[in-house]
């Protein structure tokens, strides 16, 4: 494998990082604002497509169908030919997407569509911001990074949960995703101005991509990380504790507390908004602390069977208060990140010239987790009659069983001495 010096160079770019990372960043806080905005205004767009919940969840799981696979050639564009050209036009495709909404033809088509669009465009967010770190930071530093990323993208969540109720009670739910779209062309213009040409030592490692990859066979690199059983293993673990946001957070959950706790729409938002704001807390404190212990598998086993509890208590116990409920969630999200670990090990466990395409394998199965949860729990509504408590307690409770599933999975990870020796 080849091998080139980095460190000075990045030491010295150090401010220059910082901003390379926020202007990426922020498109994930784009990204992650239009992700849940359908599950902000759930009823008032399903009774405009005239819909099932099944049906529903179909079209704004679209959005991961198209997520899930592009993933595999994020990861192969990013690692032959960088971030900003890849980055740029992804967020135009996300903008086009919000704007494709208010086309006044009424078929949920029409909002699969533009879920299609959002879905292709964000598929680069979260990859192009971490392999943007992988060039501007030291490895010692990327959990805290990703963590700190992940927590500005549930910052985006957050706020989309807090503020599209409140502007869809003063204006029309289109205009919501106007201003989205508007929202998209500001963030072009950020990364556009931001970030930089490609620096020396990435020119080398790309030099080196070629070398040890076939150079006329552009899946090299992905085929050689999706032949490791540790990227399925990390993956599918990244997916199950990504799944109660996907599943909960994103779609089902503000509908869920209405109809069982019986809140408003808008207090339903401030409290499925605790997940994220555990997610944003939690994120960068587990990816600190996983940088400084090492003590990556140990964190999972801890996250995996804490978040199935928490869980379980969420969906089980449907007369706790509203401040518990609130604590509840804010732990489940909390509990939850240590899911960023993920992909720093799959980055270990994976060729270093490869590494946006292993950050990529990842990414695509914890998004076709959440992608085929999400109407799951919409099928078994409309199977059990979406009438009553009961059956969102029911259709819910796939969550905790899931999680529950991920803990045992930790046991295939490799110890961290197994990683340190193939080094």
């Amino acid at each position: 494998m080849c091998s080139y010096k980095t460190k000075g160079k990045k030491e010295a770019n150090q401010f220059i990082a910082w901003v390379v990372w926020g202007a990426a960043a922020f498109f994930y806080f784009f990204e992650l604002f239009v992700r849940v905005m359908p599950g902000t205004m759930l009823q008032t767009m399903q009774s405009h497509y005239n819909v099932s919940s099944g049906t529903f969840g179909v079209a704004s799981g679209i959005y991961y169908y198209i997520y899930a696979p592009m993933q595999i050639f994020s990861g192969i564009l990013l690692d032959r030919f960088g971030g900003r050209h890849i980055m740029l036009p992804a967020s135009v495709i996300v903008s086009i997407g919000c704007a494709c909404i208010l086309v006044p033809w009424n078929s949920v088509w029409l909002f699969a569509i533009s879920r299609l669009l959002m879905g292709f465009g964000s598929a680069f967010g979260f990859i192009g911001v971490m392999y943007l770190a992988t060039v501007w930071f030291h490895k010692e530093r990327l959990s805290f990074v990703s963590g700190l990323t992940t927590a500005l993208g549930f910052l985006g969540a957050i706020l989309a949960l807090k503020w599209i109720p409140y502007f869809a009670d003063h204006y029309t739910w289109q205009d919501c995703w106007f201003g989205a779209s508007v929202f998209g062309i500001f963030s072009f213009i950020i990364l556009y101005a931001c970030i930089p040409l490609t620096p020396i030592w990435e020119k080398q490692r790309k030099k080196a991509h070629f070398e040890e990859f076939a150079p006329n066979h552009a899946f090299s690199a992905f085929f050689t990380v999706i032949r490791n059983k540790q990227t399925w293993i990390l993956g599918l673990i990244g997916g199950i504790l990504y799944m109660p946001t996907t599943v909960f957070g994103d779609l089902w959950g503000k509908e869920y507390i209405e109809t069982v706790h019986h809140l408003s729409n808008k207090d339903a938002g401030s409290v499925v908004s605790m997940i994220y704001i555990g997610w944003l807390i939690g994120a960068p404190f587990w990816g600190y602390l996983s940088d400084k212990t090492g003590q990556k598998r140990s964190l999972l086993f801890f996250s995996t069977l804490s978040a199935s509890i928490l869980l379980f208590i969420l969906i089980l116990w449907s007369s706790m208060s509203i401040p518990f409920l609130k604590a509840c969630l804010f732990l489940t999200g909390f509990v939850s990140a240590p899911q960023v670990i993920c992909f720093v090990l799959g980055i270990e466990k994976n060729a270093e010239n490869a590494k946006a395409s292993a950050i990529a394998t990842i990414n695509m199965l914890v998004s076709l987790v959440g992608g085929i949860l999400q109407p799951v729990v919409g099928w078994l509504l409309d199977l059990l009659g979406n009438d009553c408590a009961s059956d969102f307690q029911w259709a819910l409770l796939v969550m905790p069983v899931v999680t529950l599933i991920g803990f045992f999975l930790v046991f295939g990870i490799h110890r961290e001495s197994k990683i340190k020796s193939r080094k």
